[in-house]
């Protein structure tokens, strides 16, 4: 009954369980704008392309955007940056309010528990998460959620430690910003943000090779491996080197936030990572290595990747939500509720028959 949900920079997923089985919903995070003509609005509409109209503007709004931006040459424009709603783009709210809406659909029963992902505020800049968080609750309460924020790291160990008892590194390298939590048996006992991500790696290299940045951004996505057999010079190369020096950043800053006062002696922590930004080939592997060479107050079992990076965030805000709800017991009373009220539903249609 319940639902979870990453808000990140570059892609809005949902997760909700249907018997057996998680379904998750995803929309790319970004719109394009053209001018507006009939014939335009027409071909989009026959399309399913997602888009709303405002005066002599139409956005493109999600999965087309990018394509859209490429065909036209021009660049995407995000409701979000560096992980929280952009203070530069004054179509944010009303673009992530669209979007949202894709992705999470209308609530199954009033106030449905839904847990959304929120970083912690990042130690490498001033930013503050608070205002986005509470304007991304609101947006959700208006829709008729109950909706409660969950740590972006935090909600890693809820999806992919269950087996090592909710206890390990959990780091959500997404687009705006990587999250890192540590946990022991489910009670964080470190969390932080840093404000680098993949948006960081595809502006720098965008930067050092001249070309666009969405250019980059589908060069990324489309076959790229972190496997430093490419030419330097080009985009992959430019990746790759930017790629490291993310990984050594976040490993330095582990490193200078960890206590060592509560660091159980001889810890010997899992990792896992997830996130759109792990997901080149390699990653893990180059990963565990820069790992294995620094001077960490714990060792390291092991790193491994989310079998869907993508997806991981969402399914432990989904956890964390399902939890919550069991244990207050509103599911199944909600789901009596409905139930009855389909029943009269389906009686008064009845009688209206007869």
């Amino acid at each position: 009954m319940a639902k979870g949900l990453d808000v990140g920079t570059m892609n809005l997923l949902s997760a909700r369980q249907e018997g057996d089985e998680t379904v998750f919903v995803q929309q790319r995070n970004s719109f394009v704008e053209i001018d507006y003509s009939d014939m335009a609005d027409q071909m989009l509409s026959r399309s399913d392309v997602l888009h709303i109209r405002k005066d002599d503007q139409v956005y493109i709004v999600g999965d087309d955007a990018l394509n859209f931006a490429n065909i036209f040459n021009e660049e995407t424009r995000r409701p979000m940056q560096a992980g929280i709603l952009s203070s530069d783009e004054k179509s944010a709210i009303p673009m992530i309010k669209l979007i949202t809406e894709q992705v999470v659909g209308d609530p199954q029963y009033p106030s449905e528990r839904l847990f959304f992902s929120v970083p912690a505020d990042p130690i490498d800049d001033d930013t503050s998460t608070l205002y986005h968080q509470k304007t991304v609750e609101s947006l959700l309460s208006d829709m008729g959620y109950d909706p409660e924020p969950i740590n972006e790291g935090m909600a890693v160990i809820y999806s992919e430690l269950a087996d090592k008892e909710f206890t390990g590194l959990g780091i959500s390298f997404g687009a705006g910003m990587t999250n890192v939590c540590l946990s022991y048996y489910a009670v964080p006992v470190m969390k932080f943000s840093i404000a680098r991500g993949g948006d960081w790696i595809d502006e720098k290299a965008a930067q050092a090779t001249g070309t666009p940045v969405d250019k980059v951004t589908s060069v990324k996505e489309e076959d790229f491996a972190l496997d430093f057999e490419t030419d330097v010079g080009g985009i992959e190369g430019a990746l790759s080197i930017y790629y490291d020096n993310l990984l050594d950043y976040v490993i330095e800053n582990i490193i200078n936030e960890v206590d060592e006062e509560d660091i159980e002696e001889g810890l010997d922590v899992p990792v896992v990572v997830t996130g759109g930004t792990s997901t080149p080939d390699g990653f893990e592997e180059l990963f565990a290595e820069r790992l294995a060479e620094a001077d960490l107050p714990f060792s390291i079992q092991g790193v491994d990747r989310a079998e869907n990076p993508l997806y991981s965030v969402a399914q432990g805000a989904l956890v964390a939500a399902r939890s919550e709800e069991e244990r207050d017991g509103t599911a199944t009373a909600a789901a009596a509720s409905a139930e009855d009220a389909d029943e009269a539903e389906a009686e008064a249609e009845a009688e209206n028959d007869d």
